[in-house]
């Protein structure tokens, strides 16, 4: 901004009106002088707005009309003013916005900012989302995010193995489509063998919070399934279901008696919650299975040894992954093989 003189207003008054009689120039013609539009001009004319210093020199370097007061204590009493107006306005914003350079003050600018910016279309609006009463799906995504997610600040997200759980990837994005109405991004790792379904959006996270998933380190907190699932034992399984799906599976035990070679399917569910450990341990035997724990490695698990109740567990229990099926559909047509083998 150019520095001005600051007098009385009936003076600045008086000294553009002795100017026009002076030079006998209109007021359009002096604006067009000083480069200035004709409103400018008018509203010096009139004392709205203090002269300029570059303009005051010009008239009395032209017209020989010189300023009728001291040109440094005007110079002076509008930097005075420029301050004081300087202090008000940062009083005012202060009170508004609160203190500059602060988290308070950043987080208030930040939220006014971006909604200034979602206003011009420059930022997506806040994301939307339903929220479903408890049902089997809900306690199986609970069950999967409990195995192989993660709730961070403002983030959400379920990592699998890009090859063994590539299909499962998708159906865990159609089941948060299917409970909460939007579709999560399916992400793979550059230079790693990992898919990663999530997204973002704190009011999501604090949803997900409220419903039981309130760990950020589920290992070092030691947590557990939510009371609502607990007290249902339908929900239970299918809470289950999603556990053994992401953090569980169905593998081969080979051993050797006699220089006779069997294989054996077990399913086991490898956890470091020892809370839920004992959730799958306990929903297996109230399903009248005959599980066993471990508790004392660094891996602990628990596992289901006999071939029929993995087979029961899969009719009853089932499985959303297809990983697990393949596993099973290889050890029947093992079987049957061998079936066909014997003379």
């Amino acid at each position: 901004m150019k520095n001005r003189y600051k007098i009385d207003k009936p003076l600045q008054i008086q000294y553009l009106k002795l100017l026009e009689e002076k030079s006998q120039l209109s007021s359009k013609q002096l604006a067009s002088l000083f480069h200035v539009v004709g409103r400018s001009y008018r509203d010096w004319k009139q004392g709205k707005f203090p002269l300029p210093t570059d303009v005051v020199t010009l008239i009395e370097k032209r017209f020989h009309l010189p300023f009728p007061v001291n040109k440094t204590i005007a110079l002076h009493t509008w930097m005075q003013q420029k301050r004081t107006a300087a202090q008000k306005g940062a009083f005012a914003r202060l009170k508004k916005y609160g203190p500059p350079g602060t988290p308070a003050g950043r987080h208030v600018g930040g939220i006014r900012g971006i909604a200034t910016l979602q206003k011009l279309g420059k930022v997506p609006p806040i994301k939307t989302f339903y929220k479903p009463l408890p049902s089997p799906q809900l306690a199986e995504f609970i069950g999967i995010m409990l195995g192989d997610g993660h709730v961070g600040d403002t983030q959400w997200s379920i990592t699998l193995n890009a090859k063994k759980d590539k299909e499962y990837a998708q159906y865990c994005s159609q089941l948060v489509y299917h409970l909460f109405h939007f579709h999560p991004s399916i992400l793979k790792r550059k230079n790693y063998n990992v898919l990663i379904v999530g997204s973002g959006g704190k009011n999501f996270i604090s949803y997900l919070r409220s419903i039981g998933l309130t760990a950020k380190n589920k290992v070092k907190e030691q947590i557990s399934v939510p009371q609502w699932i607990l007290k249902n034992f339908e929900l239970s399984i299918c809470c289950l279901r999603g556990l053994v799906d992401t953090d569980g599976g169905i593998f081969t035990h080979t051993y050797t008696v006699h220089n006779k070679v069997y294989h054996y399917k077990k399913l086991c569910f490898v956890n470091r919650s020892i809370p839920l450990l004992h959730f799958a341990f306990n929903v297996l035997q109230r399903l009248n299975y005959t599980p066993k724990i471990i508790e004392h490695v660094e891996n602990k698990r628990v596992w289901l040894y006999n071939q029929q109740e993995v087979a029961l567990y899969l009719k009853n229990v089932k499985t959303s992954n297809q990983r697990l099926i393949r596993a099973h559909q290889r050890r029947v047509a093992r079987v049957v093989m061998e079936r066909l083998a014997k003379p």
